[in-house]
């Protein structure tokens, strides 16, 4: 057992009073302790950062994941419905205890075709088996997505991050990529064929056992919205980092390999013809996740680096190459 005093409490309450936990695995809004009972059984000890609406994040993730795991997707599920609440120093900080999914995540630069084609067929069979799930509490993905647009828009127009774009990295974002953004999300809220959505659906929530999968992770992201945005999270990603393989092929065997052959949903984008010009939903929701993930990149480094970061630098190029983001000449 863990000689951590807060740990042994938390396993106490769930009746787990013998037992040994590895090293705590640190993501982004949570840390996760494997848990070896004296039966030789495993279960997932999560503990989540503090932060607006995370108990109904966990509520929603759990909802979503134990409908899915009733419909025989391998997923990870709470094991005990209590939510733990620890408090101190006025810091809020909240935990479950879930089963334990075997297998490993392996880098973007690892994925074979097998293991992209396997990626599609497990979205899409998740995309199947959620048409039925009933909306109750949740958050809508483009209603999210605006708030976030809207942050984006006041860093993207400050006059110092604008001179320090150009400055540093020789970039400039237009105006122009921002509100087309804007006009997809006020597209999407009504796109007909919602349901419930992973949103989070990329390399360090899916579990292999060699190029199977043997499990998907982490639902707290969980949002209502069409199939597209899932779609377009996960393709962004292979996109930029699957570098190894060309962008027609990673779209081959994700979307029709995958998505279309091997699962139980069919592929269909949407076109929108509109005062602004034909939209393509889809390419126009990879455009919205690449702009985000560049936003984050600088919101999160020191622009003096950016240039070792080889994820970024494909992000940048996919940017250009999409004309979201233009070049331009660095005055020494």
């Amino acid at each position: 057992m863990s000689s951590d005093p807060v740990l042994r409490r938390i396993l106490a309450a769930y009746g787990l009073h013998n037992g040994t936990l590895s090293a705590v695995q640190k993501g982004y809004r949570n840390e996760s302790h494997a848990v070896t009972l004296e039966d030789g059984r495993r279960l997932n000890l999560i503990l989540y950062k503090s932060e607006p609406g995370i108990v109904a994040k966990i509520k929603n993730a759990e909802y979503v994941a134990s409908w899915l795991h009733d419909h025989g997707l391998v997923v990870r599920t709470q094991t005990d419905k209590r939510i733990v609440h620890l408090q101190s120093h006025h810091r809020h900080k909240y935990g479950a205890l879930y089963s334990y999914l075997p297998g490993k995540t392996i880098p973007w630069e690892a994925y074979t075709q097998t293991h992209i084609k396997a990626l599609g067929g497990a979205l899409s069979d998740m995309h199947a088996a959620l048409t039925d799930l009933p909306r109750r509490q949740g958050g809508q993905v483009a209603n999210e997505y605006l708030a976030l647009q809207k942050r984006m828009h006041r860093y993207f127009t400050s006059p110092n991050v604008c001179a320090a774009m150009e400055a540093k990295l020789g970039l400039q974002l237009p105006q122009r990529t921002l509100s087309g953004l804007v006009r997809l999300l006020k597209l999407a809220e009504g796109l007909p064929g919602q349901h419930w959505l992973h949103m989070d659906f990329v390399r360090g929530n899916i579990l292999f056992a060699g190029e199977r999968i043997s499990g998907v992770i982490d639902f707290e992201k969980c949002a209502w919205g069409h199939p597209l945005f899932d779609i377009a999270r996960t393709l962004a990603f292979l996109i930029v980092d699957c570098k190894y393989k060309s962008e027609e092929k990673v779209r081959k065997y994700f979307l029709h390999s995958g998505y279309t052959k091997r699962g139980a949903s069919s592929f269909t984008n949407i076109r929108l013809i509109t005062e602004h010009g034909d939209i393509n939903i889809l390419e126009s929701m990879i455009d919205m996740f690449l702009v985000y993930d560049f936003y984050k990149f600088l919101l999160h480094n020191p622009y003096e680096y950016l240039g070792q970061n080889e994820h970024y630098l494909r992000t940048v190029e996919l940017l250009t190459k999409r004309q979201l983001a233009k070049r331009i000449q660095v005055v020494v």
